[in-house]
């Protein structure tokens, strides 16, 4: 009995390290780190004796590090919108301007900004050989789902941006807007710069308003040519990379403190895919550099990537029943222990792969969550099959 025990244990710590069903690796090169929801009385966000919660979440390529934070109001009085003053999704690093900390991105769904629905449905979707996280918000007439994804050493995130309506027909109108600090809080600071939004074709200046050319406008790079890097001011500009064939029509508001993006998508598309970049610490002259020499392919990247997580884009149910089924065969009286839980994982993966290809991000999510924990069951099963052969 012992020396068959020391067999089997010896056997599966053999096939501990063969490959498995899960597929991603977490010591990879791009981290995800989450915080986990905080409340705090608020201050500054809401009426005095109110609760804010807030959940900050940061993705580190290797290259460079964006942390992304959400927030707002807990009070009842609310009823379902959770509002903070200055904003609810907004990017405190690399630098608290640019694409603005306190809250830059609003999905206004019928008018509606739909980032004030706060929900729990918060999840790190991938860290190693890539990293992302998502998040889901249920406004009145759709829900609102966003995934933030970083390749290894990759300087920008690509963002998936989806709406489904809750019922057909419910969404009228739906339009992005972004607001961004070009490199400097200018008003704030009671300094004053000088603003730009640039396009592929098109360099506009404060306080004007810039149309955008939905047909060629791929990318929007914002800069202040008085708070440069080169000068020793600012902090660095920011850019936006853009799937415009969603974009009916936008403009860009260029005020002497904010920029603000406004993007009216078509609704039928139900979804959008964005690049943010931060050039935090470069000039505004290697920033532009970068956009004209990378954009056509960062542009092309963020088309062809699948956002889905690489666990769930490696399975194959068809091929893991099969395996698993002769593996239960192979490992005859000890595979008997195991298959209840064996059984378990394959309805678990049948049912969610399911919902997943319906455009169940929540059913995705646990999905891949599940692929991941199943290594332990599986190498364990493996192990019994080739002790009994």
């Amino acid at each position: 009995m012992t020396c068959a025990r020391t067999v089997l244990w010896g056997v599966i710590l053999a096939v501990a390290a063969a490959p498995s069903f899960a597929a991603d690796d977490p010591g990879g090169a791009v981290s995800v780190y989450d915080g986990g929801a905080k409340t705090n009385p608020a201050t500054w966000e809401c009426t005095a004796g109110h609760t804010i919660r807030k959940h900050n979440l940061t993705i580190d390529s290797g290259a460079q590090s964006y942390m992304f934070a959400m927030s707002g109001c807990m009070d009842p009085s609310h009823g379902d919108q959770h509002p903070s003053s200055e904003g609810t999704f907004g990017m405190p690093t690399p630098t608290r301007a640019n694409w603005y900390a306190g809250g830059f991105l609003q999905v206004l769904v019928n008018g509606v900004n739909a980032t004030l629905y706060q929900t729990e449905r918060t999840r790190v979707l991938e860290t190693g050989d890539r990293g992302s996280f998502q998040t889901i918000w249920a406004h009145p007439d759709a829900e609102v789902g966003i995934r933030l994804l970083m390749l290894p050493g990759g300087n920008h995130v690509l963002v998936d941006l989806a709406w489904t309506p809750t019922t057909e027909g419910a969404i009228e109108t739906l339009a992005l807007s972004m607001t961004c600090y070009p490199s400097y809080f200018t008003t704030a600071n009671q300094r004053v710069g000088d603003r730009h939004c640039q396009t592929p074709g098109a360099d506009e200046a404060e306080p004007n308003t810039l149309e955008l050319i939905p047909a060629e406008d791929t990318w929007l790079y914002y800069y202040d040519t008085v708070f440069d890097v080169e000068r020793g001011e600012g902090d660095g500009p920011c850019a936006l990379l853009m799937d415009n064939s969603v974009v009916d029509n936008g403009k860009v508001y260029i005020g002497g403190y904010a920029v603000r993006t406004v993007l009216n998508l078509k609704p039928e598309a139900g979804r959008m895919r964005l690049g943010l970049y931060d050039f935090a610490g470069l000039t505004n002259a290697q920033a532009r550099d970068y956009l004209t020499e990378h954009a056509d392919a960062d542009l092309a990247e963020l088309l062809s990537v699948d956002f889905r997580p690489l666990p769930v884009q490696q399975l194959d149910v068809a091929a893991l029943t099969e395996e698993v089924t002769g593996l239960l065969a192979d490992a005859r009286e000890d595979g008997e222990i195991l298959k209840p839980k064996v059984d378990g994982l394959l309805a678990d993966v049948v049912d969610l792969q399911a919902k997943a290809a319906d455009g169940d991000w929540d059913a995705e999510a646990q999905l891949s969550n599940v692929i991941r924990n199943s290594s332990d069951v599986l190498w364990k099963l493996r192990a019994f099959a080739v002790l009994n052969q």
